[in-house]
């Protein structure tokens, strides 16, 4: 299955489509080469989140750029020749606006904007900037064959608590329906201010802050032509506890 042209420079932006290249089953199973260059990623949205090959970091796409954050500390925006062998991307307008005024963690977080969404079936981006209390996220190091199974390489994650900083978080909420394909449920990521701190978002608390959704109508999905892919038991196993294990499952502060 071949990606679509993208959308070509200065064109208009479209609304409520986003692009996805593989499916969290392919992570789950250890496909961890990127097939998709940033510079490809970049035509087809301006805002979302990813890893790069063998897990080298963690992406945020905000604005327009392309961050990579690693473990190792280093920080800056992705090189555009850079793969991805999960990613996705969407151009982001921020339909639904919302304020918040309260302190509130992740979860209460996931629950407010559960309750202001129209319905639960649709895909979702979703933009938090603001200032946090507390930020936990967790990077992955990179990755070498024989690749292990993402739950098995969690283990080695490495977990950091940021405090006291502006940032945002950038993510989706995908519907129950698409397990699988997508996490269904939320995931997010999170990039400070500096551009210089973040990775996955286990875990945060929200002083005060903007939230902005976009309704996602259309996904494109880009599979791989990859030996890997095409051997993998995609769908084998408990698919949901383990996403669930993976991306909601980190330490708590």
């Amino acid at each position: 299955m071949t990606a679509p042209e993208g959308n070509p420079p200065g064109a208009p932006r479209p609304r409520g489509r986003i692009f996805q290249t593989s499916t969290m089953t392919a992570m789950l199973e250890g496909v961890y080469e990127g097939t998709t260059t940033i510079a490809e990623l970049r035509r087809h949205g301006d805002f979302g989140i990813g890893t790069f090959d063998r897990l080298d970091g963690e992406m945020i796409v905000l604005d327009g750029r392309c961050y990579r954050l690693r473990v190792d500390g280093s920080a800056g925006e992705a090189d555009p020749s850079t793969r991805t062998p999960l990613a996705a991307v969407t151009y982001f307008h921020g339909e639904h606006d919302w304020r918040t005024r309260e302190p509130v963690d992740a979860a209460g977080l996931r629950a407010l904007i559960d309750g202001w969404l129209p319905s639960p079936n649709h895909f979702y981006a979703v933009r938090v900037d603001g200032h946090f209390d507390h930020v936990v996220t967790r990077m992955l190091p990179e990755q070498h064959r024989p690749y292990p199974r993402l739950i098995d390489a969690v283990a080695a994650q490495v977990v950091s608590t940021h405090t006291g900083l502006r940032g945002t978080v950038v993510g989706f909420r995908s519907p129950a329906h698409m397990l699988g394909v997508a996490a269904a449920g939320y995931h997010l990521h999170f990039l400070s201010g500096c551009r210089t701190r973040g990775g996955h978002a286990y875990d945060f608390v929200l002083r005060s802050g903007r939230v902005r959704v976009d309704v996602g109508y259309e996904l494109v999905l880009h599979l791989p032509r990859t030996a890997d892919f095409g051997r993998a038991r995609l769908g084998r196993g408990d698919v949901a506890g383990e996403i669930e294990a993976v991306l909601q499952g980190g330490p708590k502060p």
